[in-house]
């Protein structure tokens, strides 16, 4: 890979950790019963999802012309990355942006609820838009949709989570944390079914055959994470929530999520890098 592609996937990681966000927003008051949405934190994620699509286009471009930085605003080049995948995504996420930007600041449930739909659509069309995804048949797009917002809405969540842990009564974050798990207990199947749909979408088979691809190494790497945060996800729904009784019990959940945190990083990364940087075929 080269520093344009490295580069395009950690944009594209950033991109999907927004996307994330969103996604998980309403959830997150739903689950904490926390009256409304930050309005400041909404509209900040929509700003920094507005300039790293843009951000993202310009590496296309520039990775495109291979002409060092002034290849980035080569108007030949953006012109040709504008009509196609990069730019319909680019396009897509900038209106998300808009339309979390009024998400933010309206304040009838009704509109709101419809301004989120639209913000769920919208990304869900740009990632249908780039990749594989972009020739997958109508399940395989389905399993995408679906990997993609139970994906988004379990990460999306942590941070929030991981605040929650020690900014509320002891007795209140471990039944939040309790009924975060029962839900993600029931959406981690589906997350694992609907991954192992794409692939067959996407490569024609069930499993990796020998000898193995780039692309194949690269989602066993993913693989290998998602076990990983499997497995944290696991500790803290038969450990450290039931201990959750003091202040040095709900540091320890914290510090764990980070941990979490960390890992669905790197998971979204390899992600980022099996939609924009490597072909199964």
């Amino acid at each position: 890979m080269t520093l344009w592609s490295v580069a395009s996937v950690l944009t594209l990681a950033f991109i999907f950790w927004l996307n994330a966000v969103m996604t998980a927003s309403p959830y997150i008051v739903y689950l904490s019963g926390l009256k409304k949405q930050s309005e400041r934190k909404n509209s900040l994620v929509a700003l920094l999802l507005l300039l790293a699509s843009l951000l993202y286009f310009f590496l296309k471009v520039g990775s495109f012309a291979a002409e060092g930085f002034a290849g980035m605003i080569d108007t030949t080049y953006m012109q040709f990355i504008w009509t196609g995948p990069v730019g319909l995504f680019m396009q897509l996420q900038i209106a998300v942006a808009i339309a979390w930007i009024v998400y933010s600041v309206v304040k009838l449930k009704r509109i709101k609820w419809v301004l989120y739909v639209v913000a769920i659509g919208l990304m869900g069309w740009s990632f249908f838009s780039i990749g594989h995804g972009s020739d997958a048949v109508w399940w395989g797009k389905l399993a995408l949709l679906t990997h993609l917002l139970v994906a988004w809405v379990w990460f999306g969540s942590l941070n929030s989570l991981r605040k929650l842990a020690t900014s509320v009564p002891l007795a209140k974050a471990k039944a939040i944390m309790e009924r975060f798990g029962v839900h993600m207990s029931a959406a981690v199947p589906i997350l694992l079914i609907a991954g192992l749909v794409m692939y067959r979408s996407a490569t024609g088979r069930w499993m990796p055959e020998l000898p193995l691809t780039s692309y194949d190494t690269v989602l066993l790497a993913k693989l290998v994470f998602v076990a990983l945060i499997l497995l944290v996800a696991a500790l803290h729904k038969l450990k450290f929530v039931p201990q959750l009784n003091d202040n040095a019990a709900a540091k320890r959940l914290k510090n764990s999520i980070t941990a979490e945190m960390v890992l669905a990083v790197t998971i979204f990364t390899l992600a980022s890098a099996l939609s924009s940087a490597f072909s199964p075929s």
